[in-house]
């Protein structure tokens, strides 16, 4: 399965790299070129929602035909805005990107994540984040995750229907679990 990961040019994406090709995908970088000889599409967790806005809009095409997984920012990018900056988001999902309350910002370590059912993406149980925004968990059709910080964040996002999944958490950096992620979501893209 060949795996597109879009790169923002403002981090490293070496793990997500790995960490798909150890599952077996045939994973490369695009700029937003090439897309039309992926089987799927991952939208990484690095870098800023101005900067990745203008990148992701090249995905647009895309939805519903390819399956998408975004990560970290790249599921925030499913939204519609953000507060972190200018530019929209794909509007997959309704809502806003807010800054997140927590103990400490940006929220950084392992945190309890607990699945809602919604779809099969992720199981409850501890996920690596790294994140200052977030979109607070109303209870949403398209919630798959949520975490309690001071406030009730998603913590994953479907609609399978469309083939897009999201994670605000890093599965490339979340051991076992997160390659289960990783895994599944290759699953659900080859079905």
């Amino acid at each position: 399965m060949k795996v597109a990961i879009l790169d923002y040019t403002v981090g490293n994406i070496g793990s997500l790299i790995s960490a798909l090709r150890r599952l077996g995908a045939e994973a490369y970088v695009s700029k937003g070129e090439g897309l039309d000889a992926a089987d799927a599409v991952v939208l990484p967790g690095v870098g800023t929602f101005s900067v990745a806005s203008k990148l992701a809009s090249a995905v647009r095409r895309y939805v519903g035909s390819k399956p998408m997984l975004g990560i970290c920012l790249g599921m925030q990018l499913f939204f519609e805005s953000s507060e972190e900056g200018e530019g929209p988001g794909l509007a997959l999902f309704p809502g806003r990107v807010v800054k997140i309350e927590a103990e400490r910002v940006p929220h950084i370590g392992w945190e309890l994540t607990a699945a809602t059912g919604t779809c099969d993406l992720a199981e409850s149980g501890y996920f690596y984040y790294l994140h200052s925004y977030g979109v607070e968990a109303k209870g949403a059709p398209y919630e798959a995750a949520y975490i309690n910080l001071r406030r009730r964040y998603v913590a994953a996002v479907c609609d399978q229907g469309k083939g897009i999944y999201g994670v605000q958490f890093h599965p490339e950096r979340s051991g076992r679990r997160g390659l289960e992620v990783l895994r599944r979501f290759l699953s659900l893209a080859k079905a």
